[in-house]
């Protein structure tokens, strides 16, 4: 049974049924490194609930990605102690809290992938130094605790049952929107098939 809420919004945003309404059009992109995945807001999952996930490797072995959306209340310096760097971290993911990822704009950097133009994943001390005395201007950077990781086929199950959409993502999105901000303006860039998934509570069960 759905909810009077979900009934009221259906009217709101002129959708003839609520089939309609709840009904989530796939895009025609395929999962792959460097390209985003978008939680569905039908599915309060407590740790996906309007995630964007970067993902960073993508094979029939390995399927991994990193939450862009969902930082913590700890600075990178007390979760990573052999840094100077005070910006907060971010929670990448369930699995594995004890390792740390990065995901910069710094194309000379020897341990990092590039997995989007200006975005790689992966950092050496070299780079940390730059980072601690700010030594380029334009220098962007995020850091993350733990990851998202899915086993072989379990990421395709899940966007067949509709609970992620697959889009693209530029180095502006991932390393300079505001996180508050990510899932809405992705949501955005999906087009008018997924507007009404803007006017959808965070936390629909209370509705």
């Amino acid at each position: 049974m759905c909810s009077p809420f979900l009934v009221i919004l259906q009217k709101k945003v002129n959708i003839k049924t609520i089939e309609d309404f709840i009904e989530v059009v796939p895009t025609p992109l395929k999962p792959t490194a460097g390209r985003i995945l978008i939680a569905v807001p039908f599915f309060n999952d407590d740790f996906f609930n309007r995630s964007v996930v970067l993902l960073t490797d993508y094979d029939d072995k390995n399927c991994v990605g990193l939450i862009l959306n969902k930082p913590t209340i700890h600075n990178i310096n007390h979760v990573i102690t052999d840094m100077k760097l005070t910006d907060f971290v971010f929670a990448g993911g369930p699995v594995m809290h004890n390792i740390a990822f990065g995901i910069h704009n710094f194309d000379r950097c020897k341990n990092a992938t590039m997995i989007l133009p200006n975005v790689y994943v992966g950092y050496d001390d070299t780079l940390i130094s730059l980072m601690e005395f700010k030594a380029i201007a334009t220098l962007k950077y995020k850091f993350f605790i733990g990851y998202s990781g899915w086993s072989p086929k379990q990421l395709e199950n899940e966007l067949h049952k509709k609970m992620w959409v697959v889009s693209t993502a530029d180095e502006k999105l991932i390393l300079e929107t505001p996180p508050e901000q990510i899932w809405e303006i992705a949501v955005k860039q999906l087009g008018e098939d997924y507007s009404h998934w803007l006017q959808i509570p965070e936390n629909i069960d209370e509705n």
